[in-house]
């Protein structure tokens, strides 16, 4: 089984090429143009933006969730960063998996963390996923469940530098 990804996550790609064309060539013009030179405020506020906005988007959404999984009867395969990372685990090594409910404007997606040595190691949600029921039914008759998981955002902050 092979996840799909929705039309909706595609769109993470070129919201990540529109910031990075941001900080390539707005931001050197706040700094350069005589218009800004007595505002502080666009020199701070803008480029803290932009970073906070790449690191975000880079290493939260496209490192952790942006990811195609295949589970086969005895190996799961994880690529990330448009598939220049790839990760096999052995189905063995899986101790299980639990759920969340990640609230948002657009409505209440779910997440499906598959654990490994008490840490979570991969991460396939509703949001980015189209066949996510599927997946979910086959991880449920292979793999242990080990319950719910309170959504953290926390805990999400801790993962994108982790």
């Amino acid at each position: 089984m092979k996840t799909k990804f929705t039309i909706k996550s595609i769109f993470t790609v070129p919201i990540l090429l529109g910031v990075v064309f941001g900080m390539i060539h707005v931001l050197p013009s706040i700094f350069t143009d005589p218009y800004y030179d007595d505002t502080l405020f666009p020199k701070i506020f803008l480029p803290g933006i932009m970073v906070f906005s790449f690191i975000v988007i880079f290493f939260g959404e496209i490192r952790t969730k942006y990811i195609s999984v295949e589970i086969n009867a005895d190996e799961i395969i994880e690529k990330r960063f448009l598939g220049l990372q790839t990760k096999s685990y052995r189905c063995s090594e899986i101790e299980g998996w639990k759920y969340s409910h990640l609230p948002s404007k657009g409505g209440t997606y779910e997440y499906l963390y598959l654990y490994k040595d008490g840490h979570k190691i991969i991460k396939i949600s509703e949001f980015y996923h189209r066949n996510y029921a599927d997946v979910k039914s086959y991880v449920k008759t292979q793999f242990r469940d080990l319950g719910y998981e309170k959504f953290s955002y926390f805990d999400e902050l801790k993962e994108t530098f982790r």
